[in-house]
C-alpha cells in the first residue's frame, strides 16, 4: 500500500455520506481525494499504467450502488484499497477460468478424436479391444516322469533331512530343537540368592540358578525389568536333563533407590521361568 499521507478524517467523513446518500459527484470526489494513490496501488499489483487506471475507474463506479456497503470514516480508507485489491484481481481470475475451460474442451475434443480414429471415422461400430478369454493361451511345461527309484531315493532323502522313520507320518516325527526355542523338558528356577541384596554406591551381583527337567532345554534370558535400582542380566545355551547352569543378575543403585530405599526387580526366561529380585539402598 502507497505510504501517501491521509487526507484529515473530516474530508473522510463527508466522502463516506456522500457515497451513502448516494449524492451526484460523490464518485468523483472520491476519485479527487484518493485517485492518485489508487492508481500507484493498482500500477504495483497489475504491473501496467493503463491497466491500473481503468481498474481504479471501475471499482470507483461500482460504488454508486453500494451506499448501504460503505464503512465509517475510519476504516474508509483501507477499504477503498481492499475494493481496488480485489478488482486488479478480477482479470485474474478471469483468465484462469478460461484456461481452466479451455484445457477442459481440449479434453473433450482430444477424446472425440481418439473415438473417432477407433471407429474409424464414425461409420463402423467400435472396435472392442481382445479379452483374455480370446487370447491364445501359452504352451504348458510337458509333465515330468519320476520313476519309482527316483521316487524312493527322494523319499530317503527328505527322512534323513526331517529326522523321522521312512513311511512315518510327518506329524509325528520329533521336531528339531533350536536355541530360545525349549525342548522337551522344562526349566527350574532358584533365585533365593537374588532376595534382599544391599546395595550401597557400588553394583552388587546375585546367582540364578537353573536346572533342566525332564529332557533338555534351549535356554535364554527373555526380559528383565527393575523398579528403583536397574536391573541387567544376559545369557542363553542348552541344558540337558538334570544339568544346571548359573546365570549372575547385576544391581546397579540409582538416585530413585536411595530415596525409596530400595526396589526390586525380575528376570524372564525362556521357555519358561522368572526369578525375582529384591535389594535395599542406603542412604549417604
Amino acid at each position: 500500500m502507497p505510504s501517501n499521507a491521509a487526507p484529515p478524517l473530516n474530508e473522510d467523513f463527508r466522502l463516506v455520506e456522500g457515497l451513502r446518500r448516494q449524492r451526484p459527484g460523490a464518485v468523483g470526489h472520491v476519485y479527487n481525494v484518493y485517485g492518485p494513490e489508487l492508481v500507484e496501488y493498482a500500477e504495483g499489483l497489475l504491473g501496467d499504467h493503463g491497466r491500473a487506471v481503468a481498474a481504479v475507474r471501475a471499482a470507483l463506479l461500482a460504488l454508486r450502488t453500494g451506499g448501504a456497503d460503505v464503512p465509517d470514516a475510519g476504516t474508509f480508507r483501507d477499504w477503498l484499497y481492499e475494493v481496488v485489491r480485489d478488482e486488479c484481481r478480477r482479470p485474474e481470475r478471469g483468465r484462469r477460468r478460461i484456461a481452466v475451460i479451455g484445457a477442459a474442451a481440449a479434453a473433450v475434443l482430444a477424446a472425440g478424436v481418439v473415438a473417432a480414429l477407433e471407429t474409424g471415422g464414425g461409420d463402423a461400430a467400435p472396435r472392442r479391444a481382445p479379452t483374455a478369454a480370446a487370447s491364445t493361451p501359452e504352451p504348458s511345461a510337458p509333465p515330468v516322469t519320476v520313476s519309482p527309484a527316483q521316487k524312493d531315493e527322494q523319499e530317503k532323502k527328505d527322512v534323513k533331512e526331517k529326522g523321522g522313520k521312512k513311511g512315518e507320518p510327518a506329524g509325528k516325527r520329533p521336531a528339531k530343537h533350536r536355541p530360545g526355542g525349549g525342548g522337551a523338558g522344562r526349566l527350574a528356577v532358584s533365585d533365593g540368592g537374588c532376595h534382599g541384596l544391599g546395595v550401597a554406591g557400588l553394583p552388587r551381583s546375585c546367582p540364578v540358578r537353573l536346572t533342566a527337567v525332564g529332557g533338555t532345554v534351549h535356554w535364554a534370558v527373555a526380559s528383565v525389568r527393575s523398579r528403583g535400582g536397574r536391573v541387567s542380566a544376559s545369557g542363553a545355551g542348552t541344558l540337558k536333563a538334570g544339568r544346571s547352569t548359573t546365570v549372575t543378575v547385576v544391581v546397579r543403585p540409582t538416585v530413585l533407590c536411595y530415596m525409596g530405599g530400595g526396589g526390586g526387580g525380575s528376570v524372564g526366561f525362556s521357555p519358561g521361568g522368572t526369578a525375582t529380585v529384591s535389594y535395599t539402598c542406603w542412604r549417604r
